[in-house]
């Protein structure tokens, strides 16, 4: 019974002394300047502001056509994107989507999160802006499955831009898949 004792007084001993550890870090944390957005989120600022972006589709798919809303949020630490699909083919509902942009220091590039309600989501990462060119490379997961996806955006002006997907064929190579063209309207 003394034994069971002394084991019961070390583990409360080593647990008051990692909530010590613990509340000593947290506390550190606190009292240091108070945290600033990356310098490099600047980079997605080009999409800031409401856009009108349409899908070019084969000749006899109607054109899909929707509003793609992207703002700092969250303190200024993210872009937080918005997309509501207006105009899409009547045998389906309409897609919408939420996403996340911002920088992540530890990879050292651009990131971008997004969520659909169809169940699809897309994960993307891209360097830097080379010529008025961003490319997004990633994955988009559908049904549990993933697939590689590029997107090249191409700003045409301060207000247009033209984006491509991509998709790897059989041997690994990347063809386009849908082009995109979006018009600033606010």
């Amino acid at each position: 019974m003394l034994i069971s004792i002394k084991s019961k007084l070390k583990a409360l001993c080593l647990a008051m002394g990692i909530l010590a550890i613990n509340h000593s870090a947290i506390a550190n944390t606190e009292e240091s300047e108070p945290s600033q957005p990356p310098p490099e989120l600047e980079r997605l600022e080009y999409f800031e502001g409401t856009w009108r972006c349409q899908q070019p589709a084969a000749p006899e798919t109607p054109v899909g056509v929707f509003i793609w809303t992207v703002q700092l949020d969250l303190n200024d630490f993210w872009y937080v994107g918005n997309a509501e699909e207006i105009e899409f083919p009547d045998e389906r509902e309409p897609i919408n989507s939420r996403e996340f942009l911002g920088y992540d220091a530890v990879s050292q590039k651009l990131f971008r999160f997004v969520v659909v309600g169809n169940g699809n989501s897309l994960n993307f990462t891209a360097l830097d802006w080379q010529d008025e060119t961003l490319v997004w490379e990633g994955a988009v997961v559908e049904g549990g499955n993933a697939r590689p996806l590029r997107q090249e955006i191409i700003q045409d002006d301060e207000d247009k831009f033209t984006a491509t997907y991509f998709v790897t064929d059989n041997t690994g190579e990347w063809q386009p898949a849908v082009n995109e063209t979006c018009e600033r309207v606010e």
